[in-house]
């Protein structure tokens, strides 16, 4: 079944720190919980549930990319927003406005898309 930005989900929005300096390395939102995501981006590529004929794509993002790097034992990932009952859309909306929070403040440098909804918009016609 397609996803729809009208859907109705429960979803967060998490953030990766440094867990010495506090500095957040990325943002993003989720449906999942967090176990359940650090784990898909740091060993998703080793899954073998994600195959061809899976609705479950992993993709080799340079977040997750890092997250495999010496740099990744020291990120830790937390809620930034918790989870909620909401739309895809406000979740997405949300998303995007607290990634910018943090690159106004020269963090999420592993964030390479600043507008998750418009993402979601061109990749889910």
């Amino acid at each position: 079944m397609a996803r729809k930005l009208t859907d109705k989900i429960v979803g967060g929005i998490y953030e990766y720190y440094h867990k010495d300096t506090n500095e957040v390395f990325y943002r993003g939102s989720s449906e999942k919980d967090l176990d359940g995501l650090d784990g898909f981006h740091r060993v998703g590529h080793k899954y073998g549930i994600f195959k061809e004929n899976s609705s479950w794509k992993y993709s080799y993002t340079v977040f997750r990319s890092n997250l495999r790097r010496p740099i990744g034992d020291d990120l830790i990932v937390r809620w930034c927003v918790e989870p909620k009952e909401t739309t895809r859309e406000k979740l997405l909306t949300l998303e995007g406005e607290k990634i910018q929070e943090m690159i106004d403040l020269k963090q999420c440098i592993l964030n390479h898309d600043p507008n998750p909804l418009k993402s979601f918009r061109k990749y889910n016609k």
